[in-house]
């Protein structure tokens, strides 16, 4: 996330390592969608694509206050999306509009990865990063500095601007509460302190949620054993939107959209987005995004949308459908066939 708004010493605009944290495409090892798996940690159901919220006895339950039709928003940020001076604060002014269309409250919740500013702080302490089909190799000397710029440094950046802003923000990482199981990558040898995503318990956000706060989540996990992972953060944003359930997701970053042949592709549907993954040309961090937006929508998020941050006015945009994006539906009725596609 590049400093969320602020200027950190490090590597240019050009730089191959803006992505949050490591990409990596869902694995179809992972669990079913719907899929209920009990966890050890306190014996309770957690499930990435629950409808309801998964207690500690496992019973479904919506807390008081809480709608499953209150069509939650999800906002991502990754990338350099906020890097431009003032975006930060921009952002922080457009969600406050955002919850409150029509001047009704709407839940709403952010999560951020950080890795940009996790490569400048690497930088400065000597450490070289480094990079494996696009993912971060994390040793334990790169996880500390990830650790206290993920769960520290950005994550409380971020809260006090959205605070200062009138939203009752409060900062967690993904492991707090348990909200996210994780479980170490099987590319470990290779990729180190690395995990990925095996289930979510949204009970604590969903609560935060129903009292009106603003969960900033970010993208940092554990084993269950103790020791901390790199989550990547499209993935935890996926997983936690489906579980909530959310109605829009949005994934900021330094990128517009999805370019196929000089041009933004303005919609798909999911029929069209099994075709695109299928391009080649659908190549570094915009195939985990589609992959990510994928598993939401098969979760049953109603939209998902991938842009950058525009000024003022982009989050309305974007939600109204008015602002340039790529946003990705449920499949429609006569969707096109392949060869009409924008594959």
């Amino acid at each position: 996330m590049s400093g969320l708004g602020t200027r950190q010493p490090g590597p240019g605009p050009n730089d191959p390592t803006q992505q949050g944290t490591p990409e990596h495409a869902p694995r179809g090892t992972g669990p079913r969608a719907g899929a209920e798996r009990t966890t050890e940690r306190g014996n309770r159901r957690a499930t990435p694509v629950a409808r309801g919220v998964q207690t500690r006895d496992g019973a479904a339950t919506e807390p008081r206050g809480w709608s499953a039709t209150s069509s939650a928003l999800v906002v991502k940020l990754g990338g350099r999306a906020l890097e431009a001076p003032g975006a930060l604060r921009e952002f922080a002014a457009a969600l406050r509009e955002a919850g409150t269309p029509g001047g009704s409250a709407r839940a709403t919740l952010v999560l951020h990865g950080g890795g940009a500013e996790v490569t400048a702080w690497c930088t400065r302490a000597g450490l070289t990063p480094r990079f494996a089909d696009g993912l971060r190799v994390t040793d334990r000397d790169t996880l500390e500095i990830a650790a206290a710029v993920l769960a520290g440094l950005a994550n409380k950046r971020l809260v006090a601007t959205l605070r200062a802003h009138g939203l009752d923000a409060v900062g967690l990482a993904a492991l707090d509460g348990g909200i996210v199981r994780a479980r170490r990558h099987p590319d470990t040898a290779t990729l180190g302190e690395v995990g990925e995503i095996e289930a979510v318990d949204a009970a604590l956000l969903a609560t935060l949620l129903a009292a009106g706060r603003v969960p900033v989540l970010a993208s940092l996990g554990d084993d269950g054993a103790g020791a901390l992972l790199n989550l990547n953060a499209d993935d935890v944003a996926s997983a936690v939107a489906a579980a909530l359930p959310a109605g829009d997701l949005v994934l900021l970053s330094d990128a517009p959209g999805l370019l196929l042949d000089g041009k933004i592709v303005p919609t798909l549907d999911e029929t069209e987005l099994a075709g695109v993954l299928m391009n080649k040309a659908v190549t570094g961090g915009m195939r985990p995004k589609l992959c990510a937006a994928q598993a939401a929508l098969t979760a049953g998020v109603r939209r998902v949308i991938i842009a950058a941050w525009q000024g003022p006015g982009t989050l309305a945009g974007l939600l109204a459908g008015t602002a340039t994006a790529t946003t990705l539906g449920a499949a429609r009725a006569g969707s096109v066939r392949p060869e009409e596609s924008h594959v």
